[in-house]
């Protein structure tokens, strides 16, 4: 620009000096082509339109999203050149500042695409994106950024258990159970005589015909065979120097149970101390989510592990009691935990006499799976240790 006005400053001493009408035309036009340029780069510039895309939105561990940009050019106008800078997840993809210089014709477009690979679970903001040019006369520079609304989600890591040796109580699929006031009329238990509150398809027309006495079907009464994750990510109760690690581990452990269980049509929920990347609630005290089965429970299950951190927060053991009295006695609990304590230990063993059924599982190596006071105990220092579980 500076360089511009020395032009003008030139051609103004030499058209005043020698007064030819060449060097007032070339005065004139050092004064209105920067003007006109600058107006004419600014209104293309404005006229880029920016359109994004982010498909899939949310992948497993391991699995690539696509993250486009298209910029359309509207006018008539070329841009002659422009830069653009996308921000990618920094824990994701290495450069995380992705772009390039660009020439877009007028009436054109241009289209960038980016692959991310889920190499960490987690909740990752997309974005920005930030065009920049300048006008080629006059230097002036044009920048805009544009916020990407959309978030990658990518899931914790599940680690197959091809062992199934997860002690429970209850077998796969349903249960007999005489505390619930619904019956599977696929478990046909018997007949009894017709009583006058009886509804008219209960009657067994066959033998009513057979014995004179109009009889009624009984049915087996069911549950469905229930099991709730406990996480603790209390963040005291992690070493420092391998925090990260068994954090992680702990996470993967817990989407690796979820998912070998509802694959065996069990009910599963899920309750965690651990804090939400997306909620800056301090008072957040517990998450949880109730037993339900199905692959979209799953989904449910495995996002809030993508997003759940550690934070430091109160104990785990009184956490554990208060929400297994909101579960019915016989369902499973299955406890992760960084390592057992004598606290938490009394805790279980207390929950267990009531015909709970536990198992806990702790990140460490210390002296194997067993069994203490009706409390089975499985050690996962590592992932091989998930798929012997």
């Amino acid at each position: 620009m500076i360089r511009w006005f020395s032009l003008i400053f030139f051609f103004g001493i030499l058209s005043l000096l020698f007064r030819v009408h060449f060097l007032y035309v070339l005065f004139y036009l050092s004064i209105v082509l920067p003007l006109l340029s600058r107006y004419l780069s600014r209104f293309a510039f404005s006229n880029l339109k920016l359109d994004v895309s982010l498909e899939p939105r949310n992948i497993f561990y391991r699995e690539v999203s696509r993250f486009s940009i298209t910029v359309s050019n509207e006018t008539f106008l070329p841009v002659y050149w422009l830069e653009t800078v996308s921000y990618l997840p920094e824990k994701l993809i290495f450069p995380y500042k992705v772009g390039g210089l660009h020439r877009i014709p007028s009436k054109g477009k241009i289209s960038l695409s980016y692959e991310i690979k889920g190499i960490k679970r987690g909740v990752y903001q997309l974005g920005p994106v930030v065009l920049q040019t300048s006008d080629i006369i006059s230097g002036e520079e044009f920048k805009n950024t544009f916020r990407v609304n959309d978030r990658l989600t990518v899931y914790p890591k599940i680690v197959p258990i091809v062992s199934g040796r997860i002690h429970s109580y209850q077998p796969v699929g349903e249960l007999r159970s005489d505390e619930v006031a619904f019956e599977d009329p696929s478990l046909f238990r018997g007949t009894r005589e017709y009583s006058t509150s009886d509804p008219i398809k209960r009657i067994h027309w066959k033998l009513s015909a057979r014995t004179g006495v109009l009889q009624v079907k009984m049915y087996e009464p069911t549950v469905g065979a229930q099991s709730v994750i406990f996480l603790n990510l209390r963040y005291q109760d992690y070493s420092t120097f391998d925090r990260d690690y068994k954090v992680e581990l702990a996470i993967t452990l817990a989407s690796s149970l979820a998912t070998f269980l509802i694959k065996k049509k069990q009910e599963v929920g899920l309750v965690t101390n651990g804090g939400d990347m997306l909620i800056e609630d301090t008072n957040l005290t517990v998450q949880k989510i109730p037993p339900k089965r199905g692959e979209e429970h799953l989904i449910r299950i495995l996002e809030l592990l993508a997003r759940v951190t550690p934070r430091r927060t109160d104990d785990f053991p009184p956490l554990v009691y208060s929400e297994s009295l909101s579960f019915p006695r016989w369902v499973n609990l299955l406890v992760i935990t960084p390592r057992e304590n004598e606290q938490l230990m009394k805790t279980l063993i207390g929950i267990n006499r009531r015909g709970t059924n536990i198992s806990l599982f702790t990140l460490i190596d210390y002296k194997g799976d067993r069994r203490e006071e009706g409390i089975f105990i499985y050690e996962v220092p590592n992932e091989d240790k998930i798929k012997a579980l």
